[in-house]
């Protein structure tokens, strides 16, 4: 049975900013949801620690409401957060979904 870790790395962020920051390195292949449910444009970046430092491994622009799916099927993290890096206006959160199967 495969067993899922979710997370939630920003939630209704108004502002530039990190989220919650979370150890994950017992889990892989991470789905990530970038959501907007009020308009307005921002940069989101998802981050991972990774040698010291944390490293942008995605980053999407946002302009309208709705949502974004991305996909890291190898990403294998020993922490992972998002960031709102440039904000102009809107509500935004990051949901994270991993798997520990074949650990």
């Amino acid at each position: 049975m495969i067993s899922l870790d979710k997370k939630t790395l920003l939630s209704n962020a108004t502002g530039t900013g990190t989220g919650t920051e979370f150890n994950t390195e017992r889990t892989k292949s991470w789905t990530f949801i970038v959501s907007t449910s009020v308009a307005g444009a921002a940069t989101i970046d998802i981050e991972a620690w990774i040698g010291g430092a944390w490293h942008v491994i995605h980053s999407q622009s946002v302009t309208t409401d709705g949502s974004f799916m991305i996909r890291d099927d190898h990403g294998h993290y020993e922490k992972l957060r998002a960031n709102v890096s440039a904000y102009t206006a809107g509500t935004h959160s990051v949901f994270a979904t991993g798997t520990v199967a074949s650990l």
